[in-house]
């Protein structure tokens, strides 16, 4: 077929294709026009009917007629309802018109399936105004329905109100469509058109559109196929004889050129343009193919090619550098050379069938697979292949990559990420995974698992007196130890610090039992860790305690975190029994802690609500005289229940909230020494505060106290400060300095609870104290245990030689205050002067005589 007939084809399809759309597209438009229409003259009547309705019934209730059984067919309702029925002997045109409802009063009334239906509608709808639709009658004939709400009026309630109200011939009549209120649906006009005048009307005017249409289409058409022979097909076959002039080389092909349209001229130069550039781009695909051979040639990647059999036809230098092969040595062998010995058994059942079935499923795909080089080393290698089909047999060429150092380094990234850098233990990251690895596992099995934690006691101590090098080789030690210590089914880690975990597994399903075993296995942990250390020359028999904590799961009725923090409880509570120990988590536990978090909770809380209070215990001579008192911090919550310091105190030091405490402290230290300043007292009368390890290791502690004294003030020599050995033994020099800058401002030292700790005449006579303050532990049972006796007779001999005045605390019988006075003691503390009481209570004690002498 010429491309002229095939273009005329086309142009005709086209042609009727777009007649037949839109003849279509007409068709719909003239029905919906002539039911719009339709619709319109529907409405028309129904304003009609509706306005001759309510015209004649004002007319006839307003004329005086009687309404009896002869006139009340004279009623709108009744006389439309004849008027429809009538129409029929007048016009056959199968038009009708009524009011009807579905609580008609006259069954003739009465509306059917389709007028019910648009009661419905309207009763769903009171503010839609009209319901058009087409329906098909019992003979299968086409109707449209029009429908209008007849809504009830104020007029309307004079026979349709309440039946009592009711004319006496629409009672005796009618006992139905009573007590309506106005707004109501009363019923509908409806109106019902046959659907053979729309249909005739619409092929009516379809039928005079498309004669029109036709006979205009036909004449365009006529027109297009001229115009296309004149300017299209008959230049195409001169173009086409033109070039067959010029390929014979007549010289009338030229002519023929130049008698086309310029548009076919135009065609024709760009045509010769085209097979000049595609001679062009011969050339340059040959030498691209050379540039491409080159580059294949010397690239990094090895390239190799193979035929259908897996006998290799190409071999660049990237795959010689990378198996080891020259092109000349490798050529036309199999590729199975290639691979690992112990992969070879694939290819046995014949080279074709194992090349294709495994080579086929790698194409186009980016794989890494084992391969083996000339030497016989094993390299890992990434590889990329393609298949396409040359001379009717497949051709496979595999671009392949030497991935066996990158593998090497993702290896040794993958350990540094879930290993530990510096024991090889498992860290965090991996110990997760494989918790919940155990969860899952004692979910199917039943068995109980426990998780173990282990802190090494004092292992700061040993990292500052000898390095963190020290400590890194204490920690290497331990995890060999716990390694060896636990079976190869457990897994052991370190969390960080000086923190492992052991994660133990398959315990039994009895409860007493795995605890024994988890037990058992903490116990023989406990006593490898025990055992001494060769660390260094300088370190050859160095020993450390652990504190453990063990807790027992079984399934996942608790979470990882969950347990994690129950385990942590358990270790949290083996260090506050006093480290070196072995404690379970139970219930008693949280609950302890729970608490714990109360008081810490409340405790941030209590100095913005007032809640404390100092009360001070009084110091005195060996004559009852009062020397000095001794601030003590007193807690009293909302219900003004004391919280004993007992319990508080502990909370602050380990939550860090005992800086805040030891601040307030002071400040009410200091306003109280102002207050008796103020009242006159002696300035021999000190105010002693306690301060703790915490808050005298801060940094600015010297100079926040002196800003106190500053702010109240307060005269420094009326403060004493109170500090505990193991305050003063953190750093001596320091602590030294900080006394020393003190004491020149005029502020007293005493060492409290001196004897319970590293007592030593080293670092006493170093530090510039006033006071040693004797523990109430030795003075409880002075006269009764030799060895308390003695202790309180060596310190006293201490101060004598050392020139530091002592004191006594928990002195509470005669017998102690009299072993004290013969030993030489001259102060003292205890419940048998003064338990400690409110500044009030202690100047009506002591302040009292003296406050009258100062106003005498």
């Amino acid at each position: 077929m010429s491309l002229s007939t095939k273009f005329l084809i086309a142009v005709l399809f086209v042609f009727l294709a777009g007649f037949g759309l839109i003849q279509l597209l007409m068709y719909h438009h003239i029905k919906h026009e002539t039911e719009q229409e339709l619709l319109e003259s529907a409405d028309r009547v129904r304003s009609v009917l509706m306005s001759v309705r309510r015209i004649y019934q004002h007319q006839f209730l307003e004329s005086g007629l009687p309404l009896n059984h002869d006139t009340i067919g004279f009623l709108p309702a009744h006389a439309l309802g004849k008027i429809s029925r009538d129409l029929s002997n007048w016009n056959n045109s199968g038009f009708s018109f009524n009011n009807v409802s579905d609580q008609p009063r006259n069954p003739l009334h009465a509306a059917d399936a389709v007028e019910q239906q648009a009661i419905d509608f309207f009763r769903r709808n009171p503010t839609v105004e009209t319901h058009f639709m087409p329906f098909e009658n019992a003979a299968g004939e086409l109707f449209y329905h029009y429908a209008k709400p007849i809504w009830v009026e104020a007029y309307c309630l004079n026979c349709h109100g309440s039946k009592a109200t009711a004319p006496e011939t629409i009672k005796d009549t009618y006992d139905s469509a009573y007590d309506y209120k106005v707004g109501d649906l009363r019923g509908i006009i409806s109106i019902k058109v046959p659907g053979k005048r729309v249909k005739d009307s619409i092929k009516h005017m379809f039928g005079i559109q498309l004669g029109w249409m036709g006979a205009s289409s036909v004449l365009v058409a006529l027109i297009v196929l001229w115009l296309l022979r004149r300017n299209v097909i008959k230049p195409l076959g001169s173009l086409r004889e033109a070039m067959r002039q010029i390929q014979i080389g007549s010289s009338h092909g030229p002519m023929l050129l130049n008698s086309l349209p310029r548009e076919f001229i135009d065609i024709a130069k760009t045509f010769n343009e085209m097979t000049s550039s595609m001679a062009s781009k011969d050339t340059a695909l040959i030498e691209s193919e050379l540039r491409y051979r080159k580059l294949v040639q010397l690239a990094q990647e090895g390239v190799i090619q193979t035929d259908a059999k897996g006998n290799i036809a190409y071999w660049n230098k990237g795959a010689e550098k990378i198996f080891g092969y020259s092109e000349k040595e490798i050529q036309g062998k199999p590729i199975s050379v290639l691979v690992p010995y112990d992969s070879r058994a694939k290819h046995h059942a014949g080279m074709q069938s194992t090349f294709d079935s495994s080579m086929q499923p790698f194409v186009g795909k980016i794989v890494e697979v084992p391969a083996l080089r000339k030497n016989g080393s094993e390299i890992r290698v990434e590889l990329s292949i393609t298949s396409w089909m040359m001379k009717y047999d497949a051709v496979y060429v595999a671009v392949i990559r030497d991935v066996t150092e990158r593998k090497q380094a993702e290896e040794q990234i993958r350990h540094l990420a879930f290993y530990d850098s510096l024991t090889n233990l498992p860290n965090r990251r991996m110990l997760m995974d494989q918790f919940r690895i155990e969860l899952e596992t004692s979910v199917e099995t039943g068995q109980y698992g426990a998780v173990l934690m282990a802190d090494l006691d004092n292992f700061k101590a040993l990292n500052d007196t000898c390095g963190h090098g020290m400590g890194d080789l204490l920690l290497i030690e331990v995890a060999r130890r716990m390694k060896n210590a636990v079976s190869a089914s457990h897994t052991v880690a370190r969390l960080g610090g000086d923190e492992f975990i052991i994660l133990m597994d398959s315990l039994g399903t009895d409860r007493k039992r795995a605890y024994q075993e988890a037990l058992d296995i903490a116990r023989t942990v406990k006593s490898r860790i025990l055992q001494p250390y060769r660390l260094a020359s300088e370190l050859t028999d160095y020993s450390c305690t652990v504190s453990i904590g063990v807790a027992l799961f079984q399934g996942d009725k608790e979470s990882i975190d969950m347990l994690m923090t129950h385990v942590d409880m358990a270790l949290y509570k083996a260090k506050d029994a006093g480290r070196d120990v072995i404690k379970f988590f139970d219930n008693s536990i949280q609950q302890e802690i729970a608490q714990r978090h109360v008081i810490e909770s409340a405790l941030r809380r209590a100095e913005s609500l007032n809640q404390f209070v100092l009360y001070y215990q009084p110091q005195t001579d060996a004559n009852g005289r009062l020397v000095g008192t001794e601030a003590l911090i007193r807690w009293f919550k909302e219900d003004n229940k004391m919280v004993s310091p007992g319990e508080f105190i502990p909370v602050a030091e380990q939550s860090g909230l005992i800086e805040m405490i030891g601040s307030w402290v002071i400040n009410a230290a200091c306003l109280q020494i102002v207050a008796w300043e103020a009242a006159g007292i002696p300035p021999e009368i000190k105010v002693a505060v306690n301060v703790s390890a915490h808050q005298f290791g801060h940094v600015n502690f010297v100079s926040e106290l002196l800003m106190s004294l500053s702010i109240t003030g307060a005269d420094p020599s009326r403060l004493k400060i109170e500090l505990t050995e193991s305050a003063i033994l953190q750093d001596i020099e320091v602590a030294k300095e900080k006394i020393l800058r003190l004491k020149a401002a005029g502020i007293r030292f005493s060492l409290d609870d001196f004897g319970t700790g590293y007592s030593s005449l080293s670092y006493l006579k170093q530090l510039p104290v006033d006071q040693l303050k004797i523990d109430q532990s030795f003075v409880r049972d002075i006269t009764e245990d030799e060895s308390d006796a003695a202790i309180v007779q060596a310190i006293l001999a201490i101060c004598v030689s050392l020139d530091i005045e002592a004191i006594a605390e928990g002195v509470e019988t005669e017998e102690q205050l009299q072993f004290l006075l013969k030993h030489g003691c001259r102060r003292f503390q205890g419940y048998f002067f003064g338990k400690p009481m409110p500044a009030c209570e202690l100047e009506e004690l002591f302040f009292t005589d003296l406050k009258q002498k100062i106003i005498s």
